[in-house]
């Protein structure tokens, strides 16, 4: 069924998303695409999204995924890059004492020098052992990888949004695809993920289907709701192979879900996935403090998006302003693109960004 349109998602830095207090509906742990087989546009899905579960020791355990030891091994380099933090500092302060009555330019630019490198191989350092540990590991599978940055496992996948094609060339094949990654990363047997196909009910739009899907899987994390295939009512035989997937009828209220997987198959064999965390799994990892700042944010950029809204229905502004001219003079253009720190500032006064 044929639908208009598509859907919007803003993605961003964590950071940057705490900072300007956006409202965070999930987190995208994982992203990937395979493409397999032939590359004209046949209607029959390829298997190649099982890439995002190859390992090369067939899923025996790693010291990496677990959290106290990344953290410990985390804490211990932090320690040593403190030392010669200090180390650098007191060499540079031993090299101009005695100097009296005026201030050395030259070492004031080394201080500022250390304390640059200081804060990168700290940043560094976070990047290695908190989301990065598993990468270029061929022991540890992509989505075994990103489900261990946040503490989960396999058992934490709570629903799976399927393509869904309803046709005998996709969906055979997207639920064997499913079941083997789910076997591959040891979940228990029998621990179905309850399979939302919803294009049932909105059709295929114009652009990537997968922009509804992943709408729909951000609303289930936020009300723990997975909804059901209503026109489900009649499953074929041959999907009675797969241990891991069951095909709901009706919607289940849950207590909770950590985790959902999407599934976007297409035509030339061509395979696209997404893991996406509940967004407490971030807001967990800020102090309570950072946690208040962050909630008074959303609020004042929830009563502003209000306003904004509100002004649109009483004709008092279009939805989208469109631009006519950029934020800069002609005689800025040149500089503004050779610094990386050239960032534009709003004007209140003409409700502009300007340079």
């Amino acid at each position: 069924m044929e639908a208009q349109g598509a859907g919007v998602v803003t993605l961003m830095s964590a950071s940057a998303a705490i900072e300007f207090g956006a409202p965070i509906y999930g987190i995208i742990a994982m992203s990937g695409t395979a493409t397999d087989k032939q590359g004209r546009s046949v209607p029959a899905s390829g298997k190649g999204l099982l890439t995002s579960t190859r390992e090369t020791n067939g899923g025996l355990p790693s010291r990496l995924l677990e959290f106290d030891y990344r953290r410990r091994q985390l804490q211990r380099q932090l320690s040593a890059l403190d030392k010669w933090r200090q180390a650098e500092i007191d060499e540079l302060a031993d090299a101009v004492s005695g100097e009296v009555g005026c201030v050395d330019l030259h070492s004031m630019d080394i201080s500022r020098q250390i304390e640059k490198e200081y804060l990168h191989q700290r940043s560094s350092l976070q990047d290695v052992w908190g989301s990065e540990f598993w990468k270029r590991d061929p022991a540890i599978s992509p989505l075994r990888g990103s489900l261990a940055v946040w503490g989960l496992t396999a058992e934490d996948i709570g629903m799976a949004s399927f393509h869904g094609t309803s046709t005998v060339a996709n969906d055979k094949n997207e639920s064997d695809v499913f079941n083997s990654q789910l076997k591959q990363l040891g979940r228990t047997p029998g621990h179905t993920v309850p399979i939302v196909c919803q294009k049932w009910l909105t059709g295929h739009p114009k652009g990537a289907a997968a922009s509804f899907m992943l709408n729909g899987i951000l609303q289930s994390l936020r009300t723990g709701l997975v909804p059901g295939n209503r026109n489900a009512d009649n499953i074929d035989k041959a999907m009675e192979e797969f241990d891991y997937a069951l095909y709901l009828s009706k919607s289940v209220q849950t207590s909770g879900i950590k985790a959902g997987l999407l599934k976007s198959f297409g035509f030339g064999q061509v395979g696209g996935e997404l893991l996406v965390v509940h967004a407490n799994y971030l807001l967990a990892t800020l102090t309570q403090e950072q946690l208040e700042q962050y909630n008074v944010k959303l609020q004042q950029r929830d009563i502003k998006a209000s306003r904004y809204w509100q002004d649109t229905l009483v004709g008092n502004h279009p939805f989208v302003q469109v631009k006519s001219y950029p934020p800069y003079a002609a005689a800025q253009e040149k500089s503004v693109y050779l610094d990386p720190l050239a960032r534009a500032k709003y004007d209140k006064a003409s409700g502009e960004f300007k340079f």
